[in-house]
């Protein structure tokens, strides 16, 4: 798991989903588990904002990219410093 990948899921952890009893990974469902809604979704892209660097054009904002952790990582983290 690269760092980029790490920080998204500590991200994703504590200030999207803020429920212990929710226990995720890098491929849990963010959206088919109803974990991560309409509103999460643009702070969840304002953080991969952030943290590469990159801004990320609306039509990169599809489900397909944002599906779990790491698609997210292997989509949009190669711009991060770690990749």
């Amino acid at each position: 798991m690269t760092t980029f990948q790490s920080r998204l899921l500590e991200f994703v952890r504590s200030d999207l989903l803020r429920r212990s009893d929710v226990a995720i990974d890098e491929n849990t469902y963010l959206f088919d588990d109803g974990l991560i809604d309409s509103l999460k979704i643009l702070q969840l892209i304002a953080f991969v904002e952030i943290e590469t660097g990159q801004t990320i054009p609306d039509r990169d904002v599809v489900m397909s990219n944002f599906r779990t952790v790491r698609t997210i990582a292997q989509r949009f983290g190669s711009a991060s410093p770690d990749g």
